[in-house]
């Protein structure tokens, strides 16, 4: 029972790594026009030209047998009835709360948005209103559980056998009828904006509307209900592998169809199969593949001396993946099944290059490149970045450029980017870090809202990681800024009182008034705030990194609005730039130590304290009354920083 227990609890955490890269098909009748499903399945990228699905080169029988294979193998469960929203202020949230790191909007030359995720120009076309409000909301919502052990979706009446409410989770994760480890989230890397329910009718109001033509005016598809055709859809089904991307009613269990590529490098070329090419490619000359758009995509263009080698094989299979079917005459099952991808010609070198570099070693194991150490923690790292597209919104490394970098509202605003993660391990404390991810409201009620940020109109969402990517993330950036593991927490001395009121006269400084930027709280002050609220770095912040910052913000984030040279170097000490009072006379000790051992003692009393004492400073420096100068002409606002203070 212990060890059973034990294989519970890890799978808890496997069943939330696990992502398909296409949508869950058990939601077909709930999400899809009907009529929209053959259309597709004949060739996805008339639809959508930049979609990953691949042309599986269908005939007509195969695209009607699979439709009604997956719209009658599909979930019936209602959806609750969505009033529709405002589409104006649904655009505004689809384009302003980070949609757009990862989907993009228009075609041609007016797409905007980032690759990684569908295009979502005609969603309007295939998409149910309901189940779009529901995703949208919470695209990890699932519409049953998946028990692996029973290998059934678990309904309302299986929880009401054992008289248990109708509820699933992450918190509620056993099945009522095993008590086996139940799959509660669907599989799918979109995470969630913690979007009020308006919110989410509000944008899925707005992608409704996206279209080219009418829904209706797609061709009837009513065989698609025909219970004739199930069977031998779902000989298709399998046949295509359609599960190594998509979660398939009876098909959860399903293997890749395809080839092991782990050695295909070392493959000896006469397992290589040429076909009836294999003359042609010793002897090169004419190119075999004659459509235009498949031969535009080698590397190197139609071949004109001979490509009979694992490079010439590799290019020509991406290139057009039946072309060695050509001349041949087979059965509609023994006809190759890789389907076009559609790469582009850099993808397809990329691929033959790691292809070819594919290899069985015979050198030794501690020949190896397989780190242990750090290394490793920075290898395991970027597998969930990637997995999760976390530089569609941040820069990781000096010189990437962000998805969100890209677009003219961020180039407008730049301090409205989402932090740059340069320093991240050095910056912050591992468990904050974790907690963080976890959570990145940092409050379990009032969700709706960024943690470390409420400025930023851009949303750090929660991706519901797992403990297992949780752990993989904090060692990743600790291990990527050099930091040792476990981290111990510096004490900060308390400071006297003197100290206190020193400290206090450098951040509320004029020529440095730490508050005018930073949020504090206060809804009014924090509509125009750029940096995060200082209460947080006790538990968020590490000592020493606030320290080098405030000395030379600039040399850690090229381009933050944090200024440099605030402090200057005098007899082996940090001090202070600007004017101090005479209580620093004879104090011979770092002032950034005296700031920063301040700032991880503040209090919200003493911030509030500050901040209203800096108010009463400003108003009364202010002009009187009209708030003109001497002039007489109206005082300008001070200008918007052009660089982003995100990574303060």
């Amino acid at each position: 029972d212990g060890e059973i227990q034990q294989l519970d609890f890890k799978s808890h955490s496997l069943l939330q790594d696990q992502k398909k890269i296409g949508p869950n098909l058990k939601d077909a009748r709930l999400k899809l026009n009907k009529n929209w499903i053959p259309v597709w399945l004949k060739k996805p990228t008339d639809f959508r030209p930049t979609t990953k699905m691949p042309n599986f080169r269908l005939n007509d029988d195969q695209i009607k047998a699979i439709s009604a294979y997956i719209w009658q193998s599909a979930l019936t469960d209602p959806m609750p009835k969505q009033t529709p929203g405002n589409a104006a202020h649904g655009k505004e949230l689809f384009e302003t709360r980070g949609c757009l790191a990862c989907h993009s909007i228009g075609e041609g030359d007016q797409m905007m948005g980032g690759t990684f995720a569908a295009n979502l120009t005609r969603v309007g076309e295939k998409a149910n209103f309901e189940y779009l409000v529901r995703w949208i909301h919470n695209a990890r919502q699932r519409t049953r559980p998946y028990c692996p052990y029973e290998k059934k979706d678990i309904g309302p009446e299986d929880y009401a056998k054992k008289g248990l409410p109708y509820l699933f989770d992450l918190e509620h994760s056993r099945c009522p009828n095993d008590g086996h480890e139940l799959q509660v989230q669907n599989m799918t890397v979109m995470p969630s904006l913690r979007l009020s329910q308006q919110d989410a009718a509000d944008i899925a109001t707005y992608l409704i509307a996206q279209k080219k033509q009418e829904p209706s005016s797609y061709p009837d598809a009513s065989f698609i209900e025909d219970p004739n055709l199930k069977e031998e859809g779902k000989k298709w089904v399998r046949h295509f592998g359609c599960a190594g991307c998509h979660e398939i009613a009876g098909f959860e269990d399903e293997g890749r169809i395809g080839t092991e590529l782990t050695a295909e490098g070392s493959k000896p070329i006469e397992r290589l199969d040429f076909a009836l090419f294999t003359e042609e490619a010793q002897r090169g000359g004419k190119e075999p593949i004659t459509n235009p758009e498949d031969a535009a995509r080698l590397p190197e263009g139609p071949s004109k001396g001979p490509w009979y080698d694992h490079k010439g094989f590799f290019e020509h299979k991406l290139a057009e993946p039946d072309i060695y079917d050509k001349g041949k005459i087979k059965g509609s099952t023994e006809v190759l099944r890789m389907p076009n991808v559609h790469l582009t010609k850099a993808q397809i070198q990329a691929l033959t290059t790691f292809l070819l570099g594919s290899q069985e070693s015979s050198l030794p194991a501690s020949y190896q490149y397989k780190p242990e150490d750090a290394r490793h923690d920075i290898q395991e790292g970027w597998w969930i970045v990637k997995k999760y597209n976390c530089m569609g919104c941040h820069q990781f490394i000096p010189g990437q450029k962000t998805i969100l970098m890209g677009m003219q509202h961020y180039q407008e605003n730049p301090e409205q980017l989402p932090p740059k993660l340069l320093t991240e391990g050095a910056r912050v404390d591992p468990e904050w870090l974790r907690r963080f991810l976890s959570n990145p409201a940092l409050n379990t009620t009032d969700t709706n809202r960024n943690g470390v940020r409420p400025y930023l109109q851009v949303r750090m969402p929660t991706f519901s990681f797992s403990d297992n990517e949780l752990r993989k993330l904090v060692r990743f950036f600790q291990a990527l800024s050099q930091q040792p593991m476990p981290y111990i927490p510096e004490q900060i001395p308390t400071l006297t009182a003197k100290e206190s009121d020193m400290a206090r006269s450098l951040f509320s400084s004029t020529a440095a008034p730490c508050l005018k930027c930073h949020a504090t709280g206060d809804a009014a002050h924090d509509k125009t705030a750029t940096a995060p609220n200082f209460l947080l770095a006790k538990e968020r912040l590490k000592p020493d990194w606030v320290e080098r910052w405030v000395v030379d913000p600039q040399a850690i984030s090229p381009g933050t609005s944090m200024p440099s040279g605030l402090f200057k170097r005098e007899n082996n000490q940090w001090v202070f730039a600007g004017p101090t009072p005479p209580s620093f006379q004879g104090y011979d000790k770092d002032h950034t130590k005296l700031l920063v051992d301040y700032i991880f003692q503040l209090t919200p009393e003493e911030q509030r304290r500050v901040a209203a004492s800096m108010g009463r400073s400003r108003a009364s420096n202010a002009t009187p009354a009209s708030g003109k100068g001497s002039s007489g002409t109206a005082r300008k606002p001070p200008p918007a920083s052009s660089h982003p203070a995100g990574s303060r």
